[in-house]
């Protein structure tokens, strides 16, 4: 994930290229291969809405089933966050993050919602409506970013980070640079730039190029994929996905400091549940080796 500098000199270099050349498949390639870091995968648990909103214990059981390692929520249906907790310690699953509006961060809001996502082992809260129109114009982006800054300030010092999701209209023009551009450029280092990849291309916008310009500021990214015109937010690596994967998990892992990728799934197949969909879009992530 993080660029890492082996070699310290030329010498240095020289020996290894020497010893690589004579060996099997070459030494480089080869500890390159040993020390690369898998990325650990987690599920949204949007993707199976219509479940968790009847059964959320028994959903996230499904889930564990599955092959996730973590789920980001965007709600909790009602239930206690000590309830939550348990069943994902019964699941053996991980609160990595969860989605929520600006409100819940807000003065006398913001202390019950750190309590709620302590209880869960949770430490980012990443907003993921009501911004759009705020950011697309110079000055109401400048005052969401001020807004920003003073959340991410008091999460610090509970242990706490925030973020913004992506969505499709985050990406107008704005004096040359996009919204998300824009806005990533005028907050805290620490504020999580969370890239959903259907999202933005769906928006007309370069997912690659965008991840690319805020190094180590992509810890978590939605990979959603996307089938335009028709089917946006598909099966990943499916059927009609445009993404190229590939490249966009090699920018995330090397300039983007990615921590957590997400699996969001809002299609399925005629025939097929959103359930299953999940299952596959996991599989998926297993042949390209991302699991």
């Amino acid at each position: 994930m993080d660029r890492r500098t082996f070699l310290k000199s030329g010498l240095g270099a020289a020996a290894v290229g020497a010893l690589g050349s004579v060996m099997d498949g070459g030494l480089t390639s080869l500890f390159a291969e040993e020390t690369k870091k898998k990325i650990p995968l987690a599920l949204q648990v949007y993707s199976v809405r219509e479940y968790a909103s009847k059964d959320l214990r028994g959903t996230l059981q499904e889930i564990a089933k599955i092959g996730y390692k973590g789920v980001e929520f965007a709600g909790y249906y009602g239930h206690d966050a000590k309830d939550v907790r348990r069943w994902l310690d019964e699941a053996g699953l991980q609160a990595i993050s969860t989605h929520l509006g600006v409100p819940a961060l807000l003065e006398g809001q913001f202390e019950k919602t750190a309590e709620f996502e302590k209880t869960l082992g949770n430490k980012r809260l990443i907003v993921a409506s009501g911004l759009s129109a705020s950011c697309k114009t110079d000055a109401g982006n400048q005052m969401t970013a001020y807004l920003f800054n003073e959340i991410a300030y008091k999460a610090s010092k509970v242990g706490m980070q925030i973020g913004f999701h992506a969505h499709y209209n985050d990406f107008s023009d704005v004096d040359g640079k996009t919204a998300w551009e824009l806005f990533f450029s005028r907050t805290r280092e620490d504020i999580i730039a969370q890239m959903d990849v259907g999202n933005c291309m769906h928006g007309g916008a370069d997912p690659y190029d965008l991840v690319a310009k805020l190094p180590g500021r992509g810890k978590l990214m939605h990979v959603k994929a996307e089938n335009e015109p028709d089917k946006h937010g598909a099966v990943v690596a499916g059927p009609g996905d445009i993404v190229d994967w590939k490249r966009m998990f090699d920018i995330a892992e090397n300039i983007g400091g990615i921590e957590w990728y997400i699996i969001e799934q809002e299609d399925c197949r005629e025939g097929s549940n959103l359930m299953e969909a999940c299952a596959e879009c996991f599989e998926n992530m297993k042949k390209m080796g991302k699991v």
